[in-house]
């Protein structure tokens, strides 16, 4: 949910200065030893929001409408019989309706910091469930349609200069993600096989001990994030100079 992915719309940033050949219009160089550099940054993104919104296939920026996420699995306990659920072919709609709350770079620390806010994401996939929750047994798979209000990405990336025989690269060595949702709705088709008094049962559980399920899923839904930001980042990077991508002057 990729929410939260201001730190890869900054490398996106990155990647649009060093690959594009004479910089487009709608990009602003930032200097690194500009005090405001954080504010170039991000202004520089809001221009280039309609772009990433559709991808830019050229430069290898995927689009933002959907987002797609491969797989996520949730398993919680000593074995996979107490809780197993796993989602794939995860398409999330609205991550371009991003608000950068709050973006920070700090060059002599080497991290870029986040806050965003992602008003209304909504997110279809395929389920495979096998779990027991709230004493009361769930088990199905088939499509899950989604929805989620009020959700807030905080992001911090650090990142080294690999010298190399060529010059000084960008390497991220960490990328964490912490998210708050502050509501969500979820339907679950085809559950207990299609039996339509056991599967609205159990999704009228799901939507109503809402709080209980965010603790539980949250962990797994950070981890896979923070993993596809920084998969994502060091892709970008990986051949960037880094006084190509920091100009100091």
């Amino acid at each position: 949910m990729k929410l939260v992915g201001t730190i890869a719309f900054a490398c996106v940033y990155l990647n649009v200065i060093v690959n594009a050949g004479p910089i487009p219009k709608y990009i602003h160089l930032c200097k690194r030893n500009d005090p405001e550099v954080g504010k170039c940054v991000r202004a520089s993104i809001e221009v280039l929001r309609p772009h990433l919104k559709s991808g830019i296939p050229e430069l290898g920026v995927p689009t933002l409408e959907p987002f797609h996420i491969p797989k996520i699995d949730i398993i919680r306990g000593q074995n996979s019989n107490n809780f197993r659920a796993g989602l794939s072919n995860i398409d999330v709609f609205g991550a371009s309706d991003f608000q950068i709350k709050k973006l920070k770079v700090d060059v002599p620390e080497r991290t870029i910091s986040a806050v965003v806010e992602i008003p209304v994401l909504m997110l279809i996939a395929d389920y495979d469930v096998d779990a027991r929750i709230l004493v009361v047994p769930v088990k199905g798979e088939g499509k899950v349609h989604a929805n989620a209000t009020a959700i807030t990405g905080k992001a911090i990336g650090k990142y080294e200069i690999e010298e190399r025989a060529d010059g000084r690269y960008i390497k991220f060595t960490t990328l964490n993600v912490n998210l708050n949702v502050g509501d969500y709705n979820v339907k679950l088709e085809n559950l207990f096989q299609g039996d339509p008094t056991l599967g609205q049962a159990a999704n009228s559980i799901l939507n109503d001990n809402k709080e209980e399920l965010i603790k539980h899923a949250i962990p797994f839904l950070e981890e896979k994030v923070s993993e596809i930001l920084l998969d994502t980042a060091n892709n970008i990077v990986r051949n960037f100079k880094y006084d190509e991508v920091f100009p100091e002057k």
